[in-house]
């Protein structure tokens, strides 16, 4: 019997009641971050440099927050002694009534009640950076779903052991609205049951407390599941040639795509069970096969366009542009500025000022504005390493089809829009990367000529013809010229902005400084005003390959 046979259920079953049983396996999960020692060889070499940076902003935020309190409370000291009460602090007088205590926010203004929130947000917000620097795992334990403070994920010190989570089906996926109750349990239509299940149920999952994610993960990972092999097989699949057997990868199900070749997919997820799970063999299989060694030429390209556009049917190479983070990172190494250090903490890249400084709402106030790394060793590692804010995306890896933090992604799209374009022959990024390369080449070689050919050899990985050489070198001098007759003016950054809020019961407009200290002895790339006019010459030579193809795309 094959695989697809296997996968066709033989037991009717309800939908709605299995998304919930699966839902069940986790409503006794809780997150929680837990105390962790730091391996002996976790890099954490930039701790002495970023820790300090996020003291001060902290200080500067407690700071302001407190002149705010010590005005608060005078003023309460002062009610209290004209209504002769003994005076209590701000937190003993929480559960007062409210004719035995002062109007909450007593004497500050509207503004000032403002920015007293705002201060408290960013006090909050630079004390959990402060905690990137100890050790820490997120992790998550079996208890009870209590309301947690958010703001410290922590397990409580007293579980609640007689605690039993209840499911149901939630009518119109409503969570006032319960329907029948359900228990732990996997797919029915995978055909597979649990072991250890009842005879009457044979795909119940455990409904104590603990155990529930083991036997879903024992389930998942079954040598007789053929579900999840045909899912990583297909996956791996689309990594090497850009799309899946099922083209849906997220979806095996009867509204995702049907597999272009089902008897190839049996056949690999097949070969990979038979022989012990092996991903690196498969890798092997995959990119050893003729399939993936063909080319992306074709002696009747035409009629394979019009028979099959969508080269279902492999019997040519689709080339593929490179993704945003392959891109960036080929940008770095190409000029010469990639650090490739490994592991450590996030680093936090150039973006454009404008997108790094806009106002970004959270919780009734506003996020800190965006900072760089300090130092170009720091900032220019590979975009594994780069901090991603989920409110807040990288302009440059955005426009190149970077997926959002917010939602899967099955596979990248790859579409060509006019936007990319723009960037990648205007932006500061851009910019930068052809003026570091410029210099790079330079170094190289004084003759132009030779610097030419040098920049077809690394960023193209072949030698110039004749044509090209002339062409460029005329063009280079040609911006010579422009540039000469065309000086830059200096790259300034600024070290505070000022942000405007609406207080959100008074409906007041107020007005506070946020530091940005990281400019105040920020190293930057090297900038258009730090050189000559021949090497922004040459850097728009480099800015043109940058641009081509031949550099942009995997052929």
């Amino acid at each position: 019997t094959s695989l697809s046979q296997q996968l066709k259920p033989r037991v009717p079953f309800r939908r709605m009641s299995h998304y919930y049983r699966l839902y069940a396996t986790f409503s006794a999960t809780q997150p929680a971050e837990m105390p962790a020692s730091f391996l002996p060889d976790e890099n954490r070499d930039d701790f002495d440099g970023g820790s300090p940076l996020v003291e001060r902003l902290h200080a500067y935020a407690d700071q302001r927050r407190l002149e705010l309190v010590k005005i608060q409370e005078t003023a309460a000291k002062l009610w209290y002694d004209e209504h002769q009460l003994p005076y209590k602090n701000e937190n003993d007088r929480r559960g007062e009534p409210e004719d035995m205590k002062p109007p909450r926010y007593v004497g500050l203004s509207d503004a000032e009640q403002g920015e007293l929130k705002v201060r408290e947000q960013d006090c909050w917000i630079w004390n959990r950076r402060r905690e990137r620097y100890e050790p820490m795992v997120q992790s998550v334990f079996n208890g009870a779903d209590y309301w947690m403070d958010a703001k410290k994920l922590r397990p409580p010190e007293k579980p609640n052991l007689k605690w039993q989570p209840e499911s149901f089906v939630l009518l119109g996926g409503s969570i006032a609205a319960k329907g029948e109750a359900v228990t732990p349990g996997v797919l029915s239509g995978c055909n597979l049951a649990v072991e250890g299940a009842p005879s009457d149920d044979p795909y119940a999952l455990p409904t104590s407390i603990g155990g529930r994610r083991l036997a879903l993960a024992k389930w998942i990972a079954s040598d007789a599941n053929p579900l999840t092999h045909r899912s990583l097989v297909n996956r791996l699949w689309q990594h090497h040639f850009g799309q899946g057997i099922v083209r849906t990868a997220n979806n095996f199900g009867v509204k995702g795509d049907a597999p272009s070749h089902p008897e190839l997919l049996d056949w690999l997820t097949s070969d990979f069970i038979e022989n012990g799970f092996k991903i690196k063999r498969m890798h092997r299989l995959m990119m050893m096969s003729d399939a993936y060694r063909r080319s992306t030429s074709h002696p009747e390209l035409n009629a394979l366009e019009v028979a099959d556009p969508d080269n279902r049917l492999l019997a040519r190479r689709s080339p593929r542009r490179l993704t945003a983070e392959e891109y960036r990172d080929s940008l770095l190494f190409s000029s010469g500025e990639l650090n490739p250090v490994v592991g450590g903490l996030p680093m936090m890249p150039e973006m454009n000022m404008e997108v790094a400084l806009q106002p970004r709402m959270i919780q009734f106030s506003l996020a800190p504005a965006y900072e760089p790394s300090r130092t170009p060793a720091q900032r220019n590692r590979r975009s594994v390493y780069a901090y991603r804010v989920r409110g807040q995306a990288d302009p440059f890896l955005e426009v190149l089809n970077l997926p959002t933090p917010n939602e899967s992604c099955e596979t990248r799209d790859a579409a060509a829009v006019s936007p990319q374009a723009f960037t990648l022959l205007n932006s500061d990024v851009m910019s930068d990367r052809s003026l570091a390369m410029a210099v790079s080449l330079q170094a190289k070689s004084s003759v132009l000529e030779d610097q030419v050919a040098l920049a077809f050899e690394q960023l193209l990985l072949r030698s110039v013809t004749t044509s090209e050489k002339q062409r460029l070198t005329q063009y280079v001098r040609d911006m010579v010229k422009y540039h000469e007759a065309n000086t830059p003016l200096p790259t300034t950054y600024p070290t505070e902005v000022t942000r405007s809020l609406v207080e959100e019961f008074s409906g007041t407009e107020f007005e506070y400084t946020e530091i940005l200290p990281v400019f105040e002895d920020y190293v930057a790339d090297v900038k258009a005003h730090d050189v000559s006019a021949t090497t922004r010459a040459i850097a728009d030579l480099c800015l043109l390959l940058f641009n081509t193809n031949e550099y942009a795309y995997v052929y």
